[in-house]
C-alpha cells in the first residue's frame, strides 16, 4: 500500500497530528484511526494542497470503503484522498477529531 507521503494537521491546541495520504480507493485493513477525505492537488510548482471536506474517526478503517465510494457529497466535492492516523484507543481518537474539528471549517459536516 503506497501513500502520497505524510500531511501535517494542526488542532486548535495547536498540537500537529501527521497522517498519512493515500488514494481514496485504497482499501486498508482492519485497525482503528482518525481520518480526513481530502481533494488533494499538486500545483505547478509542485507544491500540493489538500482541501478539507470531511474529518472523522472509525474503529474499523476496512469498512469505509463501500461508504466512501458511494457517498455523493464527497464526489461533488471531486474527493480524491484519504489521509489516515493510526490510533487504537477510542478516547484519543475522540480528542483528535474534535481538535481538528475546532480548528478547521470542513465541507461536509456530521
Amino acid at each position: 500500500m503506497t501513500g502520497f507521503g505524510n500531511v501535517r494537521i494542526k488542532g486548535v491546541s495547536g498540537k500537529e497530528y501527521k497522517f498519512r495520504a493515500y488514494i481514496l480507493d485504497t482499501k486498508f485493513q482492519n485497525f482503528s484511526a482518525v481520518y480526513f477525505i481530502s481533494n488533494r492537488l499538486v500545483r505547478p510548482d509542485g507544491r500540493i494542497s489538500h482541501s478539507r471536506i470531511y474529518c472523522g474517526q472509525t474503529m474499523d478503517i476496512s469498512s469505509l470503503f463501500n461508504y466512501l465510494q458511494g457517498t455523493l457529497t464527497f464526489k461533488a466535492h471531486k474527493a480524491n484522498c484519504i489521509c489516515i492516523l493510526p490510533k487504537e484507543d477510542e478516547i484519543s481518537r475522540l480528542e483528535i477529531e474534535r481538535d481538528i474539528h475546532q480548528n478547521y471549517r470542513f465541507m461536509c459536516q456530521d
